[in-house]
């Protein structure tokens, strides 16, 4: 079964349960009384513990965490470090764990060379496994490749991409800015596949204008928008990977 087709079971069975519990709820047949956006936001943010969890996201499952404390901070007198102790110290444990457990705990799926592979970003600097060609960590560089692998952590990049053969370009950022420049590049075909991995962090793509925009990238807590508007002629752009807690945002120039 897909695993799209997964998750649709999964938000499905949520949302019934979540109408059931709120009749009971509205019948008194509980010892205690929830308000019906208490109860909305504890399914909401239990499925996406649950998922979170599921998908390996540290990211996810922190502050999915942090949210239910918020909702629950009276019944648990924690009303003075809410809401903004808690998500500070949620941003801080993400970060920690991120940096300690990343080669264990998150393996995501990334596109190098065109082709789609399962491991660890953190093992990009460390290991061969991957055989990317050009790996980038710097704050700002320009590159003339045909595959392009941005890898930023904890900081600001820019990348200025000049290639006249232009294949693929995977994106992985953590909490940080990337800004990836491909105004000035010609793609190898009528496709130029962007794979993004992104967890709280904004990802600013630039493109020429002739190019089009097939968005299927899949979003938790974030937003992916398109800025201006293709006037046709070039080739299509394949936005795929996963954004948590991130705003990618695809400008036309």
């Amino acid at each position: 079964m897909k695993k799209q087709k997964i998750r649709e079971i999964f938000w499905g069975i949520g949302l019934l349960g979540a109408a059931a519990f709120l009749v009971v709820n509205q019948l008194n047949l509980f010892s205690f009384r929830l308000s019906f956006w208490t109860i909305f936001w504890t399914i909401i943010f239990g499925a996406c513990l649950i998922e979170g969890l599921a998908n390996r996201s540290i990211g996810g499952s922190v502050f999915s965490i942090a949210f239910l404390l918020i909702i629950y901070a009276k019944p648990l007198k924690i009303t003075r470090i809410v809401p903004w102790t808690v998500l500070l110290a949620a941003c801080l444990i993400t970060g920690g764990l991120h940096l300690l457990f990343v080669r264990t705990w998150h393996h995501a799926h990334v596109y190098i060379n065109g082709h789609k592979v399962d491991g660890s970003w953190s093992k990009m600097n460390t290991e061969k496994s991957f055989h990317a060609d050009h790996v980038f960590n710097s704050s700002s560089q320009d590159v003339d490749e045909e595959d392009v692998v941005v890898n930023q952590k904890l900081s600001d990049v820019s990348r200025y991409v000049h290639s006249q053969n232009l294949q693929s370009v995977t994106i992985n950022s953590l909490m940080g800015d990337a800004n990836v420049y491909l105004d000035a590049a010609q793609a190898a075909t009528d496709t130029v596949l962007v794979n993004v991995n992104a967890s709280m962090s904004d990802v600013s793509i630039y493109i020429p204008l002739s190019w089009c925009v097939d968005d299927q990238m899949m979003s938790t807590f974030g937003d992916v928008e398109i800025n201006g508007t293709s006037n046709g002629g070039g080739p299509t752009l394949v936005l795929t990977g996963n954004s948590k807690f991130s705003d990618v945002n695809i400008n036309y120039v």
